[in-house]
């Protein structure tokens, strides 16, 4: 534990320099905000400087590499200066405020860092994915990144958060194995503390006493990310099994569910849905495009806070600027953020209003910037959404399409029962309903905005290749953005309503969604009974303890591979498995790896399907020359025969390899073989 703590004060340095770096632009970014916006300057300068690494790496400008970095950092710094020094509107701030917020951060890093360390395990969900996204990042010299799950492609994702964490990753110089549990400690801390001065800057903006402050912006911390839905209710009644959910009143109360409630039910309510939020998203643990994007959409809701009344002023065009940048990054980090910040930008425009210095075109601005800003990436990203689908079509249009329409057959048709969504969103309803009148017109546009994401998925979804959960990812990326719109709302709410019969209601359902985080952790985590460390590999060493040394090995040749050349080939298996194991690992592309994510990414199942077969034919052929001729097909470097390989294909014909090259790894029943004059695309 104590050397973990070393490996988590050593990542908090690094990302204590990219604050700082950035901390001269974020306070001209912040003016007029208590702190000049301290816990926003670490968010600031990641993704800055990620954006100038992909954008020069895009252009083939500057390799990814660590000068090129701490040089953009310095680039960074140097502008900020040159901006404070050209507009001098920050206020003076007190060192030990400085130095205050910048231990809370640590704090919530370290204590997250702690709590993940009671499940370390780099496992199931879209783990696999997410790390070896980043093992590409790492392993690439320019942009884009090459697919690991698909030999020759690049990845078709938006993944600009995992160029993140390998930026953070290689510039601190820790292993991936340990960054990968770091960052979601990271991100933890991040939105425990950006809430936090978001909610202390809405109660100094709203005249509330610097009390009352710091109990709205740790009330907003929390809602934001700790808190979950009214679901847990549950926990009080004899519950339900798998998808058979019932109303709660119809169960019969009991304490049994106390111990018995299953936390994931609260995101997986409404049947062939998803509604996820940030407490669920830190105890499971993916670094998914939703949690890698938390930072930069509380940083886009500080800008619209923080954007009032000064359009047009001084440094307002260059916030204006800034916010369109932000936009941009949100599009290639979780691909909805993007849209979704920018229609709410629409419509809180007018609310900067400023007679002398309003001009209805400057709302063009964030557009044009957020369009140059996504540029590299939109050039070599193909979309999976082929379309906006109409939920429940009339029966006479089903099977035509209306300019980006979709109206399908009559069996796409899936509504919400409303006493599901009173579940869900029942608290968050309730808190915003009962302060509408305190709100303030910038809190208003935030609640109705949130009801409007809420609504949508009911009417509307973005067609995917999923067929019974057609609806599924567009209610899971709206309603993720709901939640923390709608917590903040809540959060001011309670903190200023006065009347008694309010709190009447409101405690019941306050209980009901704090609690949520009770059952989370101690399920996930085992009550935090034992403590296993943040490397995230120890699971992979116990359970394929020969493919682990294998993995291990690849990784050591990293000085004599270049491995966007050299591809591997491994069993083909289904998403959600331990297969692709090795090319997750490794960052060295494989011929196919998790069939339904490359169905996605690829807009169909043709091109999966062919390769799953060459790879069967690879290490199932008894004829040579056709095993050689798919080897140099894919440009294969190395073929990898482990536990799974041999358990997939009990026609393995591995004689034949040793003809085809030579084993230049064997522990047990691991082996690799290195093909001969092995052909680099």
């Amino acid at each position: 534990m104590i050397a973990d703590f070393w490996i988590v004060f050593q990542w908090w340095a690094v990302l204590f320099l990219v604050g700082a770096a950035a901390y001269p632009l974020t306070k001209q970014l912040f003016f007029g905000w208590h702190d000049n916006g301290y816990f926003f300057a670490k968010a600031v300068g990641i993704a800055v400087v990620t954006w100038l690494v992909y954008a020069l790496g895009t252009l083939r400008v500057l390799p990814f590499t660590i000068p090129t970095v701490v040089g953009i950092m310095v680039v960074v710094f140097g502008m900020g200066i040159f901006l404070n020094k050209t507009y001098e509107t920050h206020r003076s701030y007190k060192t030990y405020v400085v130095l205050g917020e910048e231990l809370v951060f640590f704090l919530a890093l370290l204590f997250w860092s702690w709590v993940k360390g009671h499940e370390p395990a780099i496992q199931a969900l879209e783990k696999f994915m997410d790390f070896g996204f980043t093992k590409s990042v790492l392993s690439s010299v320019y942009f884009p990144a090459p697919d690991m799950w698909y030999a020759g492609g690049t990845i078709n994702y938006y993944y600009f958060g995992h160029i993140v964490l390998a930026v953070l990753t290689k510039l601190s110089r820790i292993d991936l194995s340990y960054t990968f549990n770091l960052m979601l400690a990271t991100i933890f801390a991040f939105t425990m503390t950006m809430s936090f001065s978001i909610g202390v800057e809405i109660g100094a903006r709203g005249e509330i006493r610097k009390r009352g402050r710091i109990f709205l912006g740790m009330l907003t911390a929390f809602l934001v990310t700790l808190a979950g839905n009214l679901q847990t209710i549950y926990a009080f009644t004899r519950g339900y099994t798998g998808d058979n959910v019932q109303p709660f009143w119809q169960l019969g109360w009991s304490l049994t569910g106390l111990t018995n409630y299953w936390y994931a039910n609260a995101t997986r309510f409404i049947p062939y849905t998803i509604h996820e939020f940030p407490s669920y998203s830190f105890v499971v643990s993916d670094v998914h495009g939703h949690v890698l994007s938390l930072p930069f959409v509380l940083l886009a809701i500080g800008l619209l806070i923080g954007l009032r009344g000064e359009i047009g002023e001084r440094w307002g065009r260059g916030k204006l600027i800034f916010y369109g940048f932000l936009v941009g990054v949100l599009l290639m980090t979780n691909a909805l953020d993007g849209p979704i910040y920018l229609g709410l930008f629409i419509l809180a425009y007018r609310t900067y209003k400023t007679h002398e210095t309003y001009k209805s075109y400057m709302v063009l601005l964030p557009i044009a910037v957020a369009t140059l800003t996504s540029l590299p990436f939109l050039l070599h990203f193909k979309s999976f959404v082929s379309g906006i689908g109409v939920n429940c079509p009339p029966a006479f249009l089903a099977g035509t399409k209306i300019g980006p329409f979709l109206l399908e057959g009559v069996e796409k048709c899936q509504r919400s029962p409303l006493w599901m969504l009173l579940i869900l969103w029942g608290f968050f309803l309730y808190c915003g309903l009962g302060g509408l009148g305190k709100l303030g017109r910038l809190g208003r546009i935030f609640f109705i905005f949130s009801l409007g994401l809420i609504v949508f998925p009911e009417f509307f979804y973005f067609k995917d290749i999923y067929p019974m959960h057609f609806r599924s990812n567009t209610m899971f990326k709206l309603g993720y953005q709901a939640f923390i719109l709608f917590s903040i709302v809540s959060a001011y709410t309670i903190a200023t309503v006065k009347k008694k019969v309010f709190f009447v209601f409101l405690l019941p359902m306050l209980f009901l969604v704090s609690i949520y985080p009770i059952f989370s952790v101690r399920s996930y985590f085992n009550s935090l009974k034992t403590y296993q460390g943040l490397y995230g590999l120890t699971w992979l060493a116990k359970s394929y303890p020969d493919d682990y040394a294998a993995i291990i090995w690849l990784n050591s040749q990293q000085t004599t591979v270049n491995r966007q050349q050299g591809m591997l080939v491994e069993a083909a298996g289904d998403s959600y498995t331990d297969y692709a194991r090795f090319s997750t690992f490794t960052g060295i592309p494989t011929v196919i790896g998790w069939a339904v994510h490359e169905w996605l990414w690829r807009g169909s199942y043709d091109a999966v399907s062919p390769r799953r077969e060459d790879v069967r034919l690879i290490y199932e052929s008894p004829d040579l020359g056709q095993t050689q001729t798919l080897l140099k097909k894919y440009h294969v470097t190395y073929i990898i025969i482990g536990t799974l390989e041999r358990s997939k294909y009990p026609q393995l014909a591995e004689a034949k390899f040793t003809s085809l090259g030579e084993r230049v790894f064997h522990q047990n029943q691991t082996a690799i073989y290195r093909v001969r004059d092995s052909i680099s695309p």
